[in-house]
Parts: C-alpha cells; sequence; structure tokens
C-alpha cells in the first residue's frame, strides 16, 4: 500500500478568514472529528509506506540467507566400489573436503591399478611371430624387406627358415596342444591286413585267407581285425588331446604378396587362436588316455569374424550380414599398396584412447552389452566342437575364465558314437553333443595398437598407441625385442 500524493498548489486557492472563523465557532467538534477520523487514516496512511520498505528490506535479507546457504551446503557424489554413486547435501569444512581428496586420489589409484593389471592379463601369452632374420616387420618394415619372403615363413637356402614366420607360429600352436586327426583309411587297412596275416598264420595255423573256409575261423578272423581297426584308432586316439578337421582353421597362405595389414591380421586371429585352444586345454586337463576321455574331443571348426571398420557398422535394424572369410581384409584398392605393401595413407586419426571415458553399453549385438569402442576391440569367434554332454558346464567355465572371453551363444544336437567311430573318431562310450559357440573376444587397444599399422588403424578409427617414427623403423639392436614384441606395459 502506498500513500497518495497531495497537491499542495489547490492550498493557495483556499480563504483561511474564513476556515479560522468556523474553527472559533466549531472547534470542539472538528477537532472531535479530526482525532475520530482523520487521525486514524492518517496513521494508517503512514503505516502503509513503512510496511512496503520493511518488506522489501526482509525480501532482500531473505536472498541473502539464501545465497548464504547455497555457500554453506553443496551436493557431494560419493562413488562406491560396487553399485551407484550416492550423492548427498552437506556442510563443506576442512575435514570433509580433505577426507573426499583422499578418497578419490585413491579410487583413481586403484582404477589406474585395475586397468594396468587388465592390459597384462589381456597381452600375456600374446607376442609376435618372430620374423626371418629376426627383421623388425611393425608397425612400418624398412624399405628393403621383401615383406612376403620374411612374414611368410618361406625357405631359404633350401631349408625351411628355424621357427620364423607367421605359418611356423601356426604349425607350432597346433603342435604344442596336440591336436590330429584319425588314421587315414590307408593307414587302418595297412594294420587289418597285417594282423589278418598274422592271426592267419599263428592262430588259424593256415597259409593264406583262401584257406580258411570253416566258420568258427571266418568269425574268429572277423572279430580279429575289428579288434585290430579299433586298436588302430584307439592308438591314435590316445596320441593326442583332441580331434582337429582339416580345414578347421584358415591358415596363411605360404606365399603371394600380402600388405602390412594383412600380416598384422593373421597375427591377431593366431592370438585369438591362442586363447580359444587355451580354454580347451583347460577343459582337458588331467586327462591321461587322450581324446577318449577329454571333455573336448573334435574341433570341427573356428571361423573368426573379420575386422570390422568403424564406417562400415551395420545399424541395429538392417538384415544380418553374410559371414566373411576369417584372416582376411578387403583387398587394397591403390595399386601402390597392393604392390609393396606399405600403407598409402600414414595420418593418423580416429579416436584417442582414454580409460577415463565412460563407455556406453550396446546390447544390439549381444547381452554383454560390449561392441568395439576407442577402448577395446570385440572380435566374435563361431566354433564348433563335439564334447562330453556331462562336461558341458565344465568347458562353458573354462571359456569363460579364458582372457575376457564370453559364450554369447550356444546350440547343441546330440551325436551319435557309433557312427563317429565307423568315420574314424572315437569318442569313448559316454554321451557326446556337437556344440556350436559363438565367442566374445575382448582385446584392449592400449597394447594392440602399439606396433599395428597406420592403415589398419585408420580402418579401426583409432589413434592407437603411438611411438615416434625413429623408435618404429629404426631400433637400437640392443633394444630390439628377438620376437618384435610390444614395449611392456
Amino acid at each position: 500500500m502506498k500513500a497518495p500524493t497531495i497537491n499542495l498548489q489547490s492550498l493557495k486557492n483556499i480563504d483561511f478568514s474564513k476556515v479560522v472563523a468556523i474553527l472559533k465557532r466549531r472547534g470542539v467538534m472538528i477537532g472531535s472529528v479530526a482525532v475520530i477520523v482523520i487521525v486514524p487514516l492518517t496513521a494508517l496512511l503512514f503505516r502503509g509506506g513503512m510496511t512496503d520498505a520493511i518488506s522489501d528490506t526482509m525480501k532482500q535479507r531473505q536472498k541473502d540467507f539464501e545465497k548464504l546457504s547455497s555457500l554453506e551446503k553443496t551436493s557431494v557424489t560419493i562413488r562406491k566400489a560396487g553399485g551407484e554413486p550416492e550423492t548427498q547435501s552437506v556442510s563443506l569444512n576442512p575435514v570433509l573436503i580433505k577426507a573426499l581428496k583422499e578418497r578419490n586420489e585413491s579410487l583413481e589409484g586403484e582404477f589406474k591399478s585395475q586397468y594396468k593389471s587388465a592390459l597384462e592379463h589381456n597381452r600375456k601369452g600374446h607376442d609376435f611371430a618372430p620374423a626371418h632374420d629376426h627383421v623388425v616387420i611393425f608397425p612400418k618394415p624398412a624399405a628393403n624387406i621383401v615383406l612376403d619372403e620374411s612374414y611368410l615363413g618361406k625357405k631359404f637356402d633350401g631349408a625351411k627358415d628355424l621357427e620364423t614366420g607367421i605359418n611356423s607360429a601356426y604349425e607350432s600352436l597346433l603342435r604344442n596342444n596336440r591336436t590330429g586327426e584319425p588314421p587315414t583309411a590307408a593307414e587302418v587297412l595297412e594294420s587289418v591286413q597285417k594282423r589278418e596275416l598274422a592271426f592267419i598264420q599263428n592262430n588259424l595255423k593256415k597259409n593264406s585267407r583262401a584257406e580258411v573256409t570253416e566258420v568258427n575261423d571266418l568269425k574268429d578272423l572277423a572279430a580279429a581285425l575289428l579288434e585290430a581297426r579299433i586298436a588302430t584308432l584307439q592308438e591314435r586316439a590316445k596320441e593326442i588331446s583332441v580331434y582337429l578337421d582339416a580345414n578347421a582353421i584358415r591358415l596363411p597362405p605360404t606365399e603371394g604378396k600380402i600388405t602390412l595389414a594383412r600380416c598384422f591380421i593373421w597375427q591377431w586371429d593366431l592370438w585369438v587362436l591362442q586363447d580359444i585352444f587355451g580354454a580347451i586345454s583347460s577343459a582337458n586337463a588331467g586327462v591321461k588316455d587322450g581324446v577318449i576321455s577329454a571333455p573336448v574331443k573334435r574341433i570341427i571348426s573356428i571361423r573368426i569374424d573379420p575386422i570390422s571398420a568403424k564406417a562400415a557398422t551395420a545399424d541395429a535394424d538392417s538384415a544380418p550380414k553374410e559371414e566373411a572369410a576369417a584372416t582376411e581384409e578387403a583387398a587394397p584398392k591403390d595399386p601402390e599398396v597392393a604392390s609393396t605393401g606399405e600403407p598409402a595413407v600414414e595420418e593418423v586419426s580416429g579416436d584417442p584412447i582414454n580409460p577415463a571415458t565412460e563407455i556406453t553399453a550396446n546390447y544390439t549385438d549381444s547381452f554383454t552389452g560390449l561392441a568395439s569402442c576407442q577402448l577395446y576391440d570385440v572380435r566374435n569367434v563361431k566354433v564348433e566342437l563335439v564334447v562330453a554332454t556331462a562336461d558341458l558346464p565344465k568347458i562353458l567355465n573354462s571359456f569363460s575364465r579364458q582372457n575376457f572371453m564370453s559364450v554369447i551363444n550356444l546350440k547343441l544336437i546330440p551325436v551319435n558314437v557309433f557312427n563317429a567311430a565307423r568315420t574314424g573318431y572315437l569318442y569313448g562310450t559316454e554321451p557326446c553333443s556337437q556344440i556350436s559357440l559363438t565367442l566374445q573376444t575382448i582385446w584392449f587397444r592400449d597394447w594392440t595398437t602399439k606396433l599395428m599399422p597406420s592403415d589398419l588403424k585408420k580402418q579401426l578409427g583409432t589413434r592407437g598407441f603411438q611411438i615416434p617414427a625413429t623408435e618404429a623403423t629404426e631400433p637400437k639392436a640392443s633394444e630390439t625385442p628377438v620376437n618384435n614384441e610390444a614395449p611392456t606395459l
């Protein structure tokens, strides 16, 4: 409420002599009216103006108090080891600030330690296959190196270079895991024929098969030949740990012009295979009589999905693509790349590696929510095995414990062990199943890109771990790893 405005100019027109006469005649009455009416109204007007001033002052003070309150308290988010972070409103003080600082520093140290442990675990046992004469191949070979001769493991001076080249590394993997195939039909026939002649001469006392005419002798001979055939299959089954079909794994070529990126992909595929065989070896640990008692009895096929370019990522609603050939990449369009094996593009582009960046879960491709990102690459593998049905949980656990590997799909059908024995595969007498697995493998870019060629990093859309060009192309003799290993993390 505001006081009314009084126009003092109108007071000039008043005849004050008449006002004085009236006041003399009726002064008492007018005074009474003034006391009763005018004074309260005047007080009311005065009070209204004062109230407005007080109200404005109180509002300003309220704002000042709210500002002080906001400065006194603040929201603090407390990170927990497990579960969602908790946000609380607290009063800041030196003790609290110091405690929060120490806690954040401790959590930061734990995060860095865990990330380093994850990198070491992911990289453990994954070395680069040594090239011929232990020359440096990755991330860029010297100009005078013939890439296919140095890396494919070709023959030099009439003899195969000892344990060098990517092919030798693949052969070593299969040999160390005691893989093999059943005896060939010719090997079984030769063993049966030897047993037939020995049985006819030693047991039946005959000179040839033509002299064996009695029914009982023929039955005994048939049983002996069946026993000889099974013995041949059993002997091979005990020599190996797991059957491996001839075309179960796509091997690198033995000759031909290749690109540097393709060489790295073969090496990367070898690391994937090492983890898969490591899981199978773990499941079969402790078995003494070979395939017959092993949980994993046969590897039918292992198909590693190709490297997926960032720009070629399929939409969630698009139809699934046909499976592409593993250990292969798209043929280079630049003729210079195809002829020399050198990357045509040297610029480093793409996303930088930042472990502190939050990774958004992507459930489009799998229930794990993992997809290739700036921190790691996801490579899926389709595996077909014959396993002992009762040991299936043990087998799945072996895969899940192997280097950030997850089983994201599983199908199984029963196997007739007797029909398998007729084709040379001895699985034993327990029920068996043929299973189809889709495995999801994780590879941290912090170490895979240390020696990755620049054109492959460009394809993946990552800057990767960069090292000076002088260190990459001209390493000191005393500092060059014997097997071209990446620098220690």
